[in-house]
């Protein structure tokens, strides 16, 4: 028999509208996402310079002895960011720095 997931697909959305209400009051424009299957949940705008952020919202969890369980993005192309919503608190983690391909310094014909 198929579990019901009502009950997670609700705590899910008021999740993503205690985010968008988070952003509203800091006063970015706030757009939701059409899909409910993608990785993006929540698209902001910065008025003052028009840099727009990409967001996947989630859940706080925690396990038995009482550390948060992080959750991974479901995409890791682009520059998607999580935000973490626990009660009526959002908790937005400071996003970790790109890791260069090309981490050996070249030498050139003036450090010889």
């Amino acid at each position: 028999m198929p579990k019901d997931n009502t009950a997670k697909k609700i705590k899910g959305c008021i999740a993503e509208n205690i985010a968008i209400c988070h952003f509203q009051l800091k006063g970015y424009y706030v757009f939701k996402a059409c899909q409910t299957n993608g990785p993006i949940d929540i698209i902001t705008v910065d008025p003052t310079n028009f840099r727009v952020r990409l967001y996947d919202v989630k859940t706080r969890r925690y396990r038995r002895d009482g550390s948060p369980i992080n959750s991974v993005p479901r995409t890791k192309k682009g520059d998607i960011r999580i935000i973490y919503v626990e009660g009526d608190q959002v908790i937005e983690p400071k996003p970790r720095r790109k890791r260069s391909k090309n981490t050996e310094v070249s030498k050139t014909s003036s450090d010889e």
